[in-house]
């Protein structure tokens, strides 16, 4: 790919990072639940909704316009608790401007800084 075909690839740069902050109260959860057809309460942050927040970022901010998921992990370390602060953060591990891929870091974590999932995303830059 060449800086004519995909000039926003090249704004890109490895250790670019953003970042997200969400708190799901028990109404959001409520609401999740029906949605997914549950029938139980449920008591903590499903991981959908936080994996939710870095389909987000890699959609809408970083790379942003023309991302193509191709492959995402996540191991979670904690569950996250109804309205606690959560920060998930996207970064840039590597560039690979031949194929216009984009492997990046993901992270999520709660109230002082507690990890509650640890990931990485490789996404097609299409735009």
């Amino acid at each position: 790919m060449t800086e004519t075909t995909l000039p926003r690839f090249e704004q890109l740069r490895e250790q670019q990072l953003v970042s997200v902050h969400r708190q799901f109260s028990p109404e959001d959860l409520e609401q999740w639940s029906r949605m997914a057809g549950l029938e139980q309460p449920i008591e903590r942050v499903p991981e959908p909704l936080i994996a939710g927040l870095f389909s987000y970022l890699l959609g809408m901010e970083l790379p942003g316009k023309g991302t193509n998921y191709l492959k995402q992990s996540m191991t979670f370390a904690a569950q996250a608790r109804v309205n606690e602060p959560l920060t998930a953060t996207v970064r840039i591990s590597r560039l690979r401007p031949d194929k216009a891929l984009v492997n990046l870091e993901t992270i999520c974590s709660g109230d002082n800084d507690r990890v509650i999932c640890r990931g990485e995303a490789l996404v097609l830059f299409q735009c």
